[in-house]
């Protein structure tokens, strides 16, 4: 920094800058120079491509496999699979989920299936609203709020517009400021949001051959600073981490069929 006694005025001012700029960094999880900090997915390859994992303090969007309103599980379990992650990397905190209503076309999450992967219910508060506006101010304030670990809101379709930029926009600073991890859902594939989120992905559900593990191919769709990829991946909850899916991880999981002993065999 030099020494304050040969300092003029001007070089004083440029150090105070620089330090503050320090302490924001460090407020919102970064380094002085804007990196984002990150939370290890558990799968080398995965977080290899990502950087060192997902980025914190930072908006990602997830989408769905299908063409018209209707709600996707595979969107909430890979969402719900993520939350696992941060929960498990961060020293405290909650979770804010920002539910839609359940519809004709779908219902809301399911508790008992998010506990099924793991997700400790107990630090995960659930809000309901009227609308979507309601909805989007009630992810804007939550993801300002430090003693949170992450905010999930649930959206429809994308409205185009300026004034839903200006919302995306709103909920990334302030992501940004608090350190807050966002996540967007929307089930519609196709449909993102109108904003430069950190990261896109598309999810859809994989056939698992008889496995109860949730399988799904992830498509990135745009990662900040870095290139589109494509995994077909499913989740261990027992572990909470991400593994490559393959026929050898089907056979090592499921249980061979038990023989029904006939009466020769019994009597052998």
């Amino acid at each position: 920094m030099g020494d304050p006694k040969r300092s003029n005025g001007a070089g004083q001012r440029a150090d105070l800058a620089s330090l503050r700029a320090q302490v924001r960094a460090i407020e919102r999880g970064t380094d002085a120079g804007g990196k984002a900090a990150r939370c290890p997915l558990g799968l080398k390859s995965l977080d290899q491509h990502l950087g060192g994992g997902l980025a914190l303090g930072r908006i990602h969007e997830i989408t769905g496999e299908t063409r018209a309103e209707v709600r996707d599980a595979s969107v909430f379990g890979f969402a719900a699979a993520l939350l696992v992650r941060l929960l498990s990397a961060a020293r405290g905190g909650d979770i804010l989920w920002c539910v839609r209503d359940a519809n004709m076309f779908g219902g809301m999450a399911y508790g008992w299936g998010l506990a099924g992967l793991g997700l400790d219910m107990d630090r995960v508060l659930f809000v309901e609203v009227r609308d979507e506006a309601e909805r989007l101010w009630a992810m804007e304030e939550g993801l300002r709020c430090k003693g949170l670990v992450g905010v999930l809101g649930e959206f429809g379709p994308v409205r185009a517009g300026e004034a839903a930029r200006v919302a995306e926009r709103r909920l990334q600073l302030a992501a940004e400021t608090s350190g807050v991890t966002g996540f967007l859902l929307r089930s519609v594939t196709g449909e993102t949001a109108a904003g430069a989120v950190d990261s896109r992905w598309s999810v859809r559900a994989a056939p698992s051959g008889g496995d109860p593990r949730p399988v799904w191919s992830l498509s990135l769709d745009r990662l900040r600073g870095g290139q589109p990829g494509a995994w077909k991946l499913f989740w261990e909850a027992r572990d909470g981490r991400f593994q490559v899916w393959d026929e050898r991880a089907r056979v090592s999981h499921v249980r061979p069929k038990t023989r029904t002993l006939a009466a020769s065999d019994a009597a052998a």
